[in-house]
């Protein structure tokens, strides 16, 4: 096993230095028109499906495992059918073809620490993952011809995903703060808080009121710019209802009371479509390139044999 730790990435997929002398480890439990299946690519996929709904939902829900396991190995073995169906239809991939990827993969594991004897004990291996590799690119020319999205694809899938290319709002605020203590009442507080807000209502400047008023260790008086993260937060929901130069009520919030008055606003935009259409193009091309491999994965499992094999005593 090679000291050098790490990852990198590599004709678009991702390698793990540390981890290059254990293929092939683990327990089939999967069989795959006859071909096993590791058990740990299952239970890296299991890791990988729960955590992103946990993250999602921002809950635990280990009471789903079974059913996190089951899309796991559905994964696993739509994977497995379509990389069958690659080799199938492209056995042989020239020398001439790999020879030149299996030098940049060399370089790049040198590059990241690997050694010599590891990389020759190895070259099977990355040979064959090239291959694989290629097998995969060349069956997606297969399946989409030509390898572009057209205009109206792009425009479609920005409209679908308009969300992730809007920037929110923004606030920015001068904040005035005064604790809940053993040392006073809420009643003492709130009445000093609301003649404070007078003063500033009455003309004075809020940012001297805030320097008088706040305790010095309590934070920034500019609270700068802020994105509204959560509605239901009484202080965010607050400050986001304020127009500019606005003084807000008496907000009670984590033992302590607080004004704030807004100095600066910039709104909610969308970016507009051609400042981003190239990543448009790049995200729409997986999004073309991940349907087509999920249909013929679909097509393929009508004729597939999958088969759930238990551990024997002797594995």
């Amino acid at each position: 096993m090679c000291e050098c730790k790490g990852t990198f990435d590599f004709q678009g997929r991702r390698f793990n230095v540390e981890v290059l002398g254990r293929v092939g480890e683990g327990l089939s439990m999967l069989r795959v028109n006859g071909e096993l299946v590791d058990q740990e690519l299952v239970e890296e996929t299991f890791h990988r499906v729960k955590t992103a709904e946990e993250q999602k939902i921002q809950v635990s829900c280990c009471e789903r495992d079974p059913e996190f396991y089951e899309q796991a190995e559905q994964e696993v073995a739509d994977s497995i059918l379509i990389a069958q169906e690659a080799e199938k239809r492209f056995e042989e991939i020239p020398e001439e073809e790999i020879k030149p990827k299996l030098k940049e993969m060399i370089d790049t594991y040198r590059e990241h620490g690997a050694s010599w004897d590891m990389l020759e004990a190895q070259r099977d291996m990355m040979r064959h993952e090239i291959a694989a590799s290629m097998r995969m690119d060349k069956l997606i020319g297969d399946l989409l011809g030509d390898d572009a999205v057209s205009d109206a694809e792009v425009e479609a899938f920005y409209e679908e995903y308009r969300d992730e290319y809007r920037t929110p709002a923004e606030v920015r605020s001068l904040h005035l703060m005064r604790t809940l203590n053993e040392n006073t009442t809420a009643e003492e507080v709130f009445a000093r808080m609301c003649a404070v807000r007078e003063e500033g209502l009455e003309g004075a400047d809020f940012e001297k009121l805030a320097e008088r008023e706040t305790e010095k260790s309590t934070g920034e008086l500019d609270l700068g710019w802020i994105t509204l993260d959560r509605p239901t937060n009484p202080f965010e929901a607050t400050l986001f209802s304020m127009r500019v130069d606005e003084i807000s009520p008496v907000i009670i919030y984590e033992h302590a009371m607080h004004l704030v008055k807004v100095v600066e606003r910039k709104e909610e935009e969308v970016v507009p479509m051609e400042d981003v259409r190239d990543e448009l193009e790049n995200r729409a091309l997986a999004k073309k390139r991940r349907e087509a491999l999920q249909g013929l994965a679909k097509d393929l499992r009508e004729t597939a044999v999958i088969e759930k094999i238990e551990p024997s005593d002797d594995d």
